[in-house]
């Protein structure tokens, strides 16, 4: 185990709920056409995504997107990024879209799978990160939403897209900055699904984390650092789980028996 070098982890509330999980978020850094972190997607009816230096809400940089001139959209996603089944994430941008020649929305979809593989499985989708098109704005405006991952949804796939109007006229422009996501909090931190569930020691400074219930019955065991990683995955061996390799810092562990789930904050020193 490393060395805890500072309390401020242990007490910075439940999970660190206040941490951005995205790099790059304001499109500062680009590398060639696109924003570091960040993938362009274009449809086949024109438009486009570009570096925008001049209409920005925060820092130097923004990214602009052209509508397309027929169907389809044209649109900027972050790279996919885990997170954790059953917590709440709030989503927090900026836009400006002052043509009535763009539509514009948002598009997050909780998905299944790795980020090893190539391709994930799409899940229950939540509403919140799923809108309708989005009223023009009268300059820069603030979205905020806030939803919960599904128990079988460990991935997010975020993007924005623009497209062109009902009437057909495309070419229109929507600017984006200044992306926030970050844990709300878990739906079900409370563990009141599995009965005497015990996590301990906890603090914990040595090799092993001992996970018990009033079940004697083998559980899962998925730990999560506080960005939504997963860095463990197993079963208890005798109620024991090996943590040796945990760095110092706080994590959510989610117990899984017999169908029934519950979440507890880790703190490792």
């Amino acid at each position: 185990m490393k060395k805890f070098y500072t309390l401020a982890i242990a007490l910075f509330g439940a999970f660190a709920f206040g941490q951005n999980m995205l790099e790059n978020h304001s499109f500062e850094n680009w590398t060639e056409t696109a924003p570091d972190n960040w993938l362009i997607t274009l449809g086949n009816n024109g438009g486009g995504v570009e570096l925008e230096t001049t209409i920005v809400q925060d820092g130097n940089n923004a990214v602009k997107l052209v509508a397309p001139n027929g169907t389809g959209n044209n649109r900027v996603g972050y790279l996919d990024f885990e997170v954790v089944p059953e917590t709440s994430y709030t989503l927090t941008y900026w836009y400006f879209d002052e043509d009535d020649n763009a539509r514009f929305r948002h598009w997050g979809s909780f998905r299944t799978g790795t980020l090893e593989s190539s391709t994930t499985t799409g899940v229950t989708q939540v509403p919140e990160f799923q809108p309708n098109y989005l009223e023009n704005s009268n300059g820069w405006q603030q979205v905020t939403v806030t939803g919960t991952a599904p128990s079988n949804g460990n991935i997010m796939r975020l993007d924005f897209r623009a497209f062109q109007q009902d009437n057909g006229a495309g070419g229109g422009t929507v600017y984006v900055d200044n992306v926030d996501f970050r844990v709300t909090g878990s739906a079900s931190i409370k563990n009141n699904d599995i009965a005497g569930l015990s996590v301990y020691p906890n603090p914990v400074s040595g090799n092993t984390l001992y996970i018990t219930s009033n079940n004697s019955v083998e559980k899962s065991v998925a730990i999560f650092d506080v960005l939504g990683k997963q860095v463990i995955n197993t079963t208890t061996a005798n109620g024991a789980v090996n943590v040796a390799n945990l760095n110092a810092g706080v994590y959510i562990v989610k117990v899984t028996e017999e169908g029934k789930t519950a979440t507890r904050k880790l703190v490792v020193k």
